[in-house]
């Protein structure tokens, strides 16, 4: 187990925030002058959130809300149904009510919401903050499941025609995964529901309350421990403690961190992604779900609770992946690891659920919205780490992710599905990445600026940025992908809003966009 030094709370916290308040405190200028399209991103984004708010929210239906809708068409301003498909049966893994199609996701708008409070406090505009509180609201007033919990996550969403919990035809399974969620605004509109929900997860998804072992659904029984789920929990549990300061949560959150931690390779620092999945290949490698976001989950409940041991197995994860992940000689991070550090090579995609097994090195520009690729939330977890700790060790993490990035130059579909997905589009339809893609890439090197003051990284943020507005704006609303007429919450579209909002507050900064 990671070092638990007994620093005082005041210096955990300095180091937590340290980066913030001198970036926060520079005068205008200190870091080379601001990005020379600074104008132009906060423009995007306003006109977007305008949208947003006037076309965006449920008008369908027998009764109107606050709520956002997840799919919008950007040439008719209205949320469809039923959207083209187009590449979405990619995209979705076969399963296109993940893209929650005529209703709304609580849990895909945390970018969005994210967005619109950072909007309210660059500008003093409360009208951004009032339509994200409203949102938000609504959510949490609505019935929960048969099981207590937020119809929200992967799996469910909320039908704006029907009003009634709809699920993407693989059940009425609650899944909550990858995404940093806003607890504390859940917490300050409605502490009951709010409350309930991580209660529940307590309940439904830690199916061995001695172990910690835990299921990504909430059946109470085991299933797939994925890492990027078992870290949302993690954040919830390191939440409610930091919230009501009943230690049993502290006790839960490390708990449900120390069932990967102990499947570990105690000579290596490696992990394995989902320890109960048998013979599956998720039980016996290492991914970037868990140097990306199980990472930033448990960087999160460290600045959340104070409590060391959740970036010391952060950090342990990260330096390992850097050790054994990296190939110099291809610039390249490798997608998958066995535990004892031996890289996983290319080979061409298998059978069934093999398909989805990450070979090779990593594909920077995925297709797919889940499985097992997360190279640019990585990326940012090396930054936060080393925001949190100074080792230098995660800075150069961090800048040989710039060196990958600079590889996959242009963004693109992925291309471990890129054949599939470009024969389900039009012909001759514009290529690009995801806006979730391109979001990521400008947060990391915005933040990498800001870190060590190089111009390079703040030109080819400004580059993605150029990129990013000439292929995803349409009629004033920001699309998921330039191959596509829809804004769409699954896309990315919130995290790509937030991170033109970054680039163009620098020298601000703003809170990760994770």
């Amino acid at each position: 187990m990671p070092s638990a030094d007994r620093r005082s709370r005041r210096d955990v916290l300095r180091a937590a925030i340290g980066a913030a308040t001198a970036c926060a405190s520079l005068p205008s200028g200190a870091l080379g002058g601001g990005p020379r399209n600074a104008e132009r991103c906060r423009a995007v984004v306003r006109r977007c959130l305008e949208n947003v708010l006037r076309y965006g929210t449920d008008r369908y239906g027998p009764r109107h809300t606050p709520m956002f809708m997840s799919v919008i068409d950007v040439r008719t301003n209205d949320a469809p149904r039923e959207p083209e498909l187009l590449e979405a049966m990619v995209r979705t893994e076969e399963r296109p009510g993940r893209r929650n199609p005529g209703g709304c996701d609580l849990w895909d708008d945390m970018p969005l919401l994210r967005t619109l409070f950072a909007f309210t406090r660059l500008t003093g505009e409360r009208r951004w903050a009032r339509a994200a509180e409203a949102s938000i609201g609504a959510h949490l007033a609505f019935p929960p499941t048969e099981h207590g919990l937020i119809p929200w996550g992967s799996h469910l969403y909320i039908d704006a025609t029907t009003e009634q919990i709809a699920d993407d035809r693989h059940g009425r399974v609650h899944e909550i995964l990858i995404h940093l969620p806003l607890w504390d605004r859940l917490w300050a509109i409605d502490r009951e529901a709010t409350r309930r929900e991580i209660e529940g997860i307590w309940r439904w998804h830690i199916c061995d309350k001695t172990t910690g072992q835990h299921n990504r659904h909430d059946d109470g029984q085991p299933g797939c421990d994925f890492a990027f789920s078992g870290g949302s929990f993690v954040v919830a549990f390191a939440f409610l403690h930091q919230k009501t300061r009943e230690p049993v949560w502290l006790e839960r959150a490390k708990l449900v961190t120390d069932w990967h931690w102990r499947h570990r390779n105690p000579e290596t620092g490696l992990t394995v992604d989902a320890p109960s999945t048998g013979d599956r290949y998720d039980a016996h490698h290492f991914f970037t779900t868990i140097s990306g976001p199980h990472c930033a989950q448990l960087l999160r409940a460290y600045e959340l609770t104070c409590e060391p041991f959740f970036r010391g197995v952060a950090v342990t994860y990260l330096e390992a992946y850097l050790r054994y992940g990296w190939d110099e000689e291809a610039g390249r991070f490798r997608a998958g690891l066995r535990t004892d550090g031996t890289p996983v090579p290319e080979q061409a995609k298998g059978p069934g659920y093999d398909a989805w097994f990450p070979t090779g090195h990593i594909d920077l520009w995925p297709t797919t919205m889940y499985s097992y690729e997360f190279a640019l939330a990585t990326a940012q977890s090396y930054l936060v780490a080393w925001e949190l700790t100074k080792r230098p060790a995660l800075l150069d993490g961090a800048r040989k992710w710039v060196r990958n990035l600079r590889a996959e130059m242009p963004p693109d579909i992925g291309r471990r599905w890129r054949k599939e997905a470009t024969a389900l589009l039009p012909a001759g339809a514009p290529r690009g990445a995801y806006a979730d893609g391109y979001g990521r890439a400008i947060s990391f090197l915005v933040g990498l600026h800001r870190a060590t003051g190089e111009a390079d990284h703040l030109r080819l943020a400004e580059e993605l940025a150029d990129e990013a507005m000439e292929k995803l704006v349409e009629n004033g609303w920001v699309k998921g992908h330039p191959a596509k007429p829809t804004f769409e919450a699954t896309d990315g579209v919130g995290t790509l809003l937030y991170a033109l909002l970054e680039l163009s507050a620098l020298p601000r900064r703003l809170p990760p966009n994770l």
